[in-house]
């Protein structure tokens, strides 16, 4: 089903938020800062990417996913520096490749910076190996030992990034997206964010190799509130909604064909969540529970979504940093 998004305009968020902090200053009793700590920290979740693609004239979505359940993250953080890693193991349940759904490999490099109210990531992510979910729709043919229509070689390549900025002074987004703070009363504040990003798909088809890449650009809004519930606990709901462009390039080559098209799409992306964390001066941990939706319509009858529901767990522990990672973040 194609959702239509009932956010307003970026723009009209900045003009009517953007006045309220700037006379503000940061109250240092409101919020707790482990910026001195290294904090190690360990994510699994299930975010992992699925699409879906539908025509006005077939009632059916065509479910493309990855044959991978978990992603396991290790977190680094230290000074104004948040570093992480993901993938998706063989020993987490529902990560083990076979002969139905194929093999899937996922894996993810970001890095986050904080000066000051700003939030500033960038990101490398890659992906390989679909199937259709939902491979009975579209082939009545299929039989018990190849039950899934299967996308071995198709492709995602990601490199991106996002700058943030907290409208609030004493509001820490830290303390719920990275816990690397904690925040000692309860409030929220709106999170204006700008999103960029390039990605190439890309898949060999029996004839020909066809290959998709995607330039991104977009502004949304989040809202962010921490409700502290007790002096170690928070839960904290979300909200966030925007509109974007999307520049695409198609090109089809082979023995046969050599095509190219280009087209551009206004794209659409709202979600939410609610997270419960736990926190003291050395150890921490929570859960958070998600909805994301991506989606545009790339001609006079096809949409494309990516939408899914997540969840997540973490833990984590902060010590000393060691004299010699010391030494060297002490010269930045």
């Amino acid at each position: 089903m194609f959702y239509k998004s009932t956010f307003l305009l970026p723009l009209f968020f900045f003009s009517c938020f953007t006045q309220v902090t700037r006379a503000q200053q940061k109250d240092s009793s409101a919020i707790i800062s482990y910026a001195e700590k290294m904090q190690i920290k360990l994510n699994v979740d299930s975010h992992l990417e699925n699409y879906y693609i539908s025509t006005d004239d077939i009632d059916q979505e065509l479910n493309l996913a990855l044959n991978n359940d978990l992603r396991l993250t290790l977190l680094l953080d230290y000074k104004i520096f948040s570093l992480s890693y993901s993938f998706t193991p063989d020993f987490l349940p529902g990560n083990h490749g076979d002969e139905e759904k194929g093999e899937s490999s996922y894996s993810d490099f970001s890095i986050s910076l904080f000066p000051g109210q700003f939030v500033q990531q960038l990101t490398y992510q890659r992906m390989k190996g679909f199937y259709v979910v939902n491979s009975n729709d579209y082939n009545d043919n299929l039989t018990a030992e190849n039950p899934y229509l299967l996308f071995p070689d198709l492709k995602r390549t990601f490199y991106g990034g996002s700058t943030a900025y907290i409208l609030n002074p004493n509001f820490s987004i830290e303390n719920l997206v990275y816990q690397r703070e904690w925040q000692r009363y309860s409030t929220g504040s709106f999170v204006p964010r700008f999103n960029y990003g390039y990605t190439e798909f890309s898949n060999n088809f029996e004839d020909y190799r066809g290959k998709e890449k995607d330039f991104d650009l977009s502004l949304d809004l989040n809202y962010y509130y921490n409700w502290v519930l007790a002096e170690m606990f928070n839960l904290s709901p979300y909200v966030y909604g925007g509109l974007g462009t999307r520049f695409e390039s198609y090109r089809q080559r082979g023995e046969n064909i050599n095509e190219r098209e280009n087209n551009t799409y206004f794209t659409q992306e709202y979600g939410g969540g609610i997270q419960l964390g736990f926190n003291t001066d050395t150890f921490l941990m929570g859960a958070r529970v998600s909805y994301k939706s991506l989606n545009y319509k790339n001609d006079i009858d096809t949409r494309i979504q990516n939408d899914s529901w997540y969840g997540l767990f973490f833990i984590g522990y902060r010590l000393d940093p060691p004299e010699n990672m010391k030494r060297i973040a002490d010269q930045f």
